[in-house]
């Protein structure tokens, strides 16, 4: 592209710097979006955290009651085995 005259090369170059002042604010505008994106997924993946850690509690009290359970399903077990004998005499 040839320029005809000074006034054209400088508007051109008018154009370009407008252009280049427009990209810089769009990346510092993507830049603090991404910011902003990071932070946020930073509290969701403690909010993760959180809610893992609540479930291997709630899995951990499953177990256990699961466990005390058998335990009494036994000791009823023995329970009515004991009074069937006691009928049983």
């Amino acid at each position: 592209m040839a320029f005809q005259n000074f006034e054209e090369v400088w508007a051109a170059l008018g154009r370009l710097y407008g252009d280049i002042v427009k990209l810089q604010e769009s990346q510092q505008q993507t830049a603090a979006q991404l910011d902003k994106v990071s932070v946020e997924l930073g509290r969701v993946t403690e909010r993760i955290d959180r809610l893992a850690e609540a479930q291997e509690r709630a899995t951990s009290m499953l177990a256990t009651l699961a466990g005390t359970v058998t335990q009494l399903a036994g000791l009823v077990d023995s329970h009515e085995r004991r009074l069937a004998r006691m009928e049983g005499q």
